[in-house]
């Protein structure tokens, strides 16, 4: 989810990496599922690449309805959108 959505914006890893103030490394490590997110983390992210919290509110509600919980792929799956 987390590297569609950077697609998306046309963000580089680096760049959000930059944005969040960590490195680069640390951005593939969760986009590939060996490294998770506290929420408060993920509304970071998420709002780094555009998303109101609002929009991330959703994002991670229907990503949670949709696998019944927190999967291991959680932040690698791809968005619906």
């Amino acid at each position: 989810m987390l590297a569609d959505l950077r697609t998306k914006s046309h963000a580089s890893q680096g760049t959000l990496a930059a944005e969040l103030g960590i490195d680069q490394a640390a951005v593939s490590r969760v986009e590939s599922g060996q490294r998770r997110l506290t929420v408060a983390d993920a509304f970071a992210w998420l709002e780094a690449l555009g998303l109101t919290a609002d929009e991330s509110a959703a994002q991670l509600r229907d990503l949670w309805k949709i696998h019944g919980g927190r999967p291991p792929g959680f932040w690698n799956e791809p968005s619906n959108d």
